[in-house]
């Protein structure tokens, strides 16, 4: 689908197609682990209640280049364009920054804040906080390099995220304040979205390995153990404690842009009953987020996306789903519905082109408005 309108808030520069082979090439042939090191970083204080965080104390230089991925796990630059604005009383608007976008929103345990990358104030993404029922901002990250995919800790205290401040994507662990950041990989491999067990004492994450695809790893935050999953991309790990269970899209076959969404259950710790919840004959179908209750699943499809050009924006709908596969449900659609977060108060924030920019919206969750396969066209199967 490249490209989709910075479907992540680290796809700016596009490398050059010498460069993006020898990336490829360095992923595919090397080793991709190496032991994290300590990064000096310094803050600067803030008015209460939370500090804000100023960042790495080691500057890189302007010439730095950096990997960029978009939404089918593949290494190339991409395309950005404005979309059409769209009126709809459903959908709230949260976040409306002239400048720059916004991506990759999630919510704290308690609904109150929204935490989200965004170029609003600088070439590269840094992370936001913002109150759901407020329009300031305070900003925790002040990097030279991009900082995306923010993810709050199950009591709230922490959120990792993935940043590119080490010359490639990491996975970093920061106070909720910004303060006290720790780098948990390192390594050769890209490592992205970060995601809590609900103890909160593992993550979750997806890299891209030696062997040339994303893999979801887990790592141990106790013991700093890592272990392989098999092959996804964007894990998001259920809020459930009866089961231990991923959810994460996977491609049909390796290097294809047709994702659908999978679980996976740990088992003593190893992977079981990989199961395909939704999939569809003409879409592709990413990004999962997982309801409050662990029973249900939203997503994004994105329609033909082999065929689309860098000059045609692909049509993408909000959908939601049973974890069953059952009951699926439209809950918007249009140019830019991407990343949804399923938030304690049964609202689905996702990025949006609604209003004229890439911003954060929401709808509430409402089988009245929600468009159903037996009323409205057939749902992606």
């Amino acid at each position: 689908m490249l490209p989709l309108r910075r479907f992540l808030s680290f796809m700016r520069n596009a490398l050059p197609q010498f460069l993006l082979t020898a990336i490829v090439g360095i992923i595919a042939f090397s080793g991709c682990y190496q032991p994290p090191t300590n990064t000096e970083t310094t803050t600067t204080q803030a008015p209460d209640p939370i500090p804000q965080y100023r960042g790495s104390s080691q500057q890189l230089p302007d010439t730095a280049l950096f990997p960029i991925v978009n939404i089918y796990g593949e290494v190339r630059p991409a395309i950005y364009r404005s979309g059409e604005s769209r009126a709809n009383l459903s959908f709230q608007q949260h976040t409306s920054t002239d400048e720059g976008h916004d991506a990759d929103v999630v919510l704290d345990p308690s609904g109150k804040w929204i935490a989200f990358s965004s170029t609003r104030h600088n070439e590269r993404a840094d992370i936001y906080l913002q109150r759901v029922d407020g329009t300031s901002v305070i900003q925790l990250t002040n990097d030279p390099a991009d900082d995306v995919q923010p993810s709050f800790s199950p009591d709230g205290s922490k959120i990792a995220f993935a940043s590119s401040r080490a010359g490639n994507w990491d996975i970093y662990l920061m106070d909720v304040d910004g303060k006290n950041v720790e780098q948990l990989t390192s390594g050769v491999c890209q490592d992205l979205h970060p995601t809590f067990s609900p103890d909160g004492t593992r993550l979750a994450y997806c890299s891209l390995t030696h062997s040339g695809q994303w893999e979801i790893w887990l790592l141990n935050l106790t013991t700093h153990e890592r272990k392989s999953l098999g092959p996804g991309l964007f894990p998001s790990w259920c809020p459930r404690r009866d089961v231990d269970r991923i959810a994460f899209q996977k491609a049909r076959q390796r290097g294809s842009r047709w994702f659908s969404i999978w679980t996976l259950d740990l088992v003593d710790g190893e992977p079981r009953r990989n199961t395909e919840v939704a999939v569809s004959s003409n879409a592709a179908v990413v990004c999962p987020a997982w309801s409050p209750d662990g029973m249900q699943l939203a997503f994004t499809t994105i329609l033909q996306p082999e065929t689309q050009n860098e000059q045609a924006l692909p049509q993408q709908e909000l959908w939601i789903v049973n974890s069953d596969g059952s009951g699926r449900q439209r809950l918007a659609e249009g140019n830019t519905n991407l990343t949804p977060f399923w938030a304690v108060n049964n609202r689905i924030f996702f990025i949006s082109d609604r209003g004229g920019k890439e911003n954060i919206w929401s709808v509430k969750v409402d089988g009245a408005r929600s468009a159903t396969a037996t009323i409205n066209e057939p749902p992606p199967k």
